[in-house]
């Protein structure tokens, strides 16, 4: 069976797509920058894995975007877990047979249509429906044009799989309704907003938000060690770069993402424009998209030194983050 007219839209990031399938299909109608917004989904978690390459790498979005996001909305929503194989998939079945499209998290090197090794834990999927007889689930992922087949043996190694960055333990997956009344949209973006401003802030152990956004840039000039090895030094840097302007991140490392729901946003509510917010996410996104091409440039030449001018741009990026996320806690009410 597949859902009754489910509908799956392209996207750029695999959350917000995977997101505005699974509200779309019980009747909620968001754009993909809008899902992302109002999911808080701008983030930054910057994280060291010792025997893993690459062996230091950073993610710009946020873990929790759409359960933020249905909250804002007052979407229920479901988070579940599973430790049996069996149990697992019944209880997402069981959530397509309600008529929900439920998200999952994999791993994206076991999803066989993406022909890839490199490892991606918390890659979200949709799930619109599935054929028992054959033993198949029927996915919808990312910018992918049509459904995908994807046999349940597959599924299950992609579901079981805890990889970096945020592989999870216990099969997680989110059964997402629609609200029953409409929240008016001015308020879904302040409030959206102000959770986005706090969220960033709120971090200060380096691991997240914006102290670990600072972390990475005081960092860098050593990052990593060449203890690694020169392959895994290579691999770090290329993988930033990939992290920041490929990997479903829209360009600038979300933040491109982000920009056009503040101007989405702009567009329908009143007085929002006058707080220069797009404009100042859209320096921040072609910031981000400068440092991608010198982590790029770096990963091209063998033993290569960081530049002064790489260290100070990230240094930049650090501080007018954090100006922009103190200036939308103190300007939005």
């Amino acid at each position: 069976m597949i859902l009754a007219g489910f509908e799956h839209r392209p996207g750029v990031h695999c959350g917000t797509t995977a997101l505005a399938d699974a509200l779309r299909a019980r009747g909620v109608a968001l754009s993909e920058p809008m899902a992302f917004g109002l999911g808080a989904g701008l983030g930054f978690y910057y994280l060291v894995h010792p025997g893993f390459s690459p062996s230091h790498l950073f993610c710009g979005r946020t873990l929790r975007l759409e359960e933020t996001a249905c909250d804002v909305l007052g979407a229920p929503v479901r988070v579940r877990t599973e430790e049996d194989p069996a149990r697992a998939w019944e209880g997402v079945r069981a959530a397509v047979d309600r008529g929900l499209a439920p998200i999952l998290a994999t791993d994206l090197a076991e999803l066989p249509y993406w022909k890839t090794r490199t490892r991606f834990g918390g890659h979200r999927i949709v799930v619109a429906g599935y054929d028992a007889a054959r033993g198949v689930a029927l996915v919808a992922d990312g910018d992918r044009e049509v459904l995908e087949e994807l046999s349940l043996d597959d599924l299950e190694r992609a579901r079981a799989s805890i990889a970096p960055p945020f592989g999870a333990p216990g099969r997680p997956w989110l059964e997402v309704d629609a609200p029953a009344a409409e929240r008016p949209i001015g308020e879904a973006v302040r409030d959206a907003l102000r959770r986005q401003a706090r969220e960033f802030l709120l971090d200060v152990d380096g691991v997240a938000g914006v102290s670990a956004l600072e972390r990475f840039a005081a960092e860098l000039a050593e990052w990593p060690s060449r203890a690694a090895g020169e392959a895994d030094r290579a691999w770090c840097f290329r993988y930033g770069y990939q992290v920041i302007e490929k990997r479903g991140t829209g360009g600038g490392n979300f933040r491109a993402l982000y920009a056009a729901f503040l101007e989405e946003a702009e567009a329908r509510v009143p007085g929002l424009a006058a707080l220069g917010l797009a404009p100042r996410m859209r320096a921040l996104a072609e910031a981000w998209t400068r440092l991608a091409g010198m982590l790029k440039a770096i990963s091209d030449v063998p033993g290569g030194l960081v530049p002064p001018q790489t260290r100070a741009l990230a240094a930049a990026i650090a501080r007018d983050e954090r100006r922009y996320h103190e200036d939308v806690a103190a300007l939005v009410r």
